[in-house]
């Protein structure tokens, strides 16, 4: 999902010649756009996938892909604001609407609010994984060390099971980026369960999430991220774990600045890039 890996979506500190003495106390996290504004940000996404059968081990496999994706701004007010988006570059056969992203050369039309909720995503219907917001946005300034939440739900693409989010946000850090621009590190974490109980005896889902992003305050977007997912379901004795992690850089000068790697089974995002 584009708001865990993807979704996902998915997010630090900034430039040595910037003054961490003139950043602000407190910061407001809202979505923004300008009209005509393009912008490109690259992904890596891979997982590790384990399959059981009767308690052994069946099948160890990775899946990975790495691709671009453009943005354009077509419209933009205080309130929301309309954009495209169309994926450019592909490299993995990991379906990528499964993480909430346009295939290769697909463009998707978005209309966004400021608060991070979708009103709409090209033809896809509003239950579906394209309307779940790509982060928690807080209702008001936030001081490093609050808190904030989000909840959402939707329905699985290919069995139309109702799912959950829950997710916590946190500040960690105002930090300097972009040379002087400001921007909020951001903790996330959270999980993803099912809106009623499996019918199935022994049957079992569990899926949590948890990672960080780097927002630019004064663009009003996600400039990097870092996410990570565990999920397991089956019944009884056959199930399927997988553990996945994505990163993105949004391309802000010449050259991307990070290594488009990470390993699904680290259990910590333990660094965060001078952008």
């Amino acid at each position: 999902m584009k708001f865990f890996l993807g979704l996902m979506i998915l997010p630090l500190v900034g430039c040595a010649t910037a003054s961490r003495a003139s950043l602000p106390q407190a910061v407001d996290l809202r979505f923004k756009g300008r009209a005509g504004e393009r912008t490109e940000t690259r992904y890596y996404s891979i997982a590790q996938i384990t399959t059981y059968e009767d308690q052994q081990l069946l099948r160890d496999r990775q899946e990975s892909v790495d691709f671009n994706v453009s943005t354009h701004v077509t419209a933009a007010d205080d309130k929301q604001f309309s954009f495209t988006t169309r994926t450019t570059r592909k490299d993995g056969t990991v379906g990528l609407h499964d993480l909430s992203f346009p295939e290769l050369n697909e463009q998707i039309d978005y209309v966004v609010q400021a608060n991070g909720e979708v009103l709409h995503a090209g033809n896809f219907p509003p239950q579906s994984l394209f309307y779940v917001p790509s982060m928690p946005m807080p209702a008001s300034k936030v001081e490093v060390g609050d808190t904030w939440t989000m909840a959402h739900t939707w329905f699985s693409s290919k069995d139309a099971i109702p799912l959950k989010l829950d997710v916590v946000g946190i500040l960690k850090d105002i930090v300097p980026c972009e040379k002087t621009k400001v921007c909020a590190d951001v903790e996330i974490s959270g999980h993803v369960g099912l809106m009623a109980q499996p019918t199935t005896a022994g049957s079992r889902f569990s899926s949590r999430l948890w990672g960080r992003a780097l927002f630019s305050v004064e663009r009003g977007d996600v400039i990097w991220s870092e996410m990570r997912s565990r999920e397991e379901m089956g019944v009884k004795g056959d199930h399927m774990n997988v553990a996945s992690c994505m990163v993105s850089e949004m391309k802000l000068t010449a050259e991307y600045h990070i290594a488009f790697a990470c390993n699904p089974n680290d259990e910590v995002v333990k660094s965060i890039p001078r952008l």
